[in-house]
């Protein structure tokens, strides 16, 4: 996670891109929730969220959208660190998430 953090912040410095798109496997708390019918997508932008699942859909490799939101980002503060590494045992996911989206300025990144 570390490591997808900082690729993240290299690229979108170095390269400026227009979007980015991961593809990671942070936590199995993934299949928890959506088994092996769906993968997990985490966007910070609804264009970009739209445009994959409408190619997943007409691949066969759907996804399914899942929120990043404030109430969740809470789940990463820490009191004397800028954040922590892992949320507790609720959200795994998403908190992974989470924290990657914190090294992502204003580009579009799923």
């Amino acid at each position: 996670r570390l490591v997808l953090a900082d690729v993240l912040w290299y690229i979108q410095d170095r390269f400026k891109p227009k979007f980015m798109v991961n593809l990671a496997t942070l936590t199995g708390a993934i299949l928890v929730a959506l088994g092996k019918e769906h993968a997990g997508l985490f966007s910070n932008n609804d264009e970009l969220s739209t445009r994959l699942s409408e190619a997943g859909n007409a691949t066969g490799e759907k996804v399914w959208r899942m929120p990043l939101t404030a109430e969740y980002d809470k789940l990463i503060d820490h009191d004397v660190a800028d954040m922590k590494n892992i949320g507790g045992r609720s959200a795994g996911s998403i908190t992974a998430a989470q924290f990657l989206q914190r090294f992502v300025n204003k580009v579009p990144w799923a």
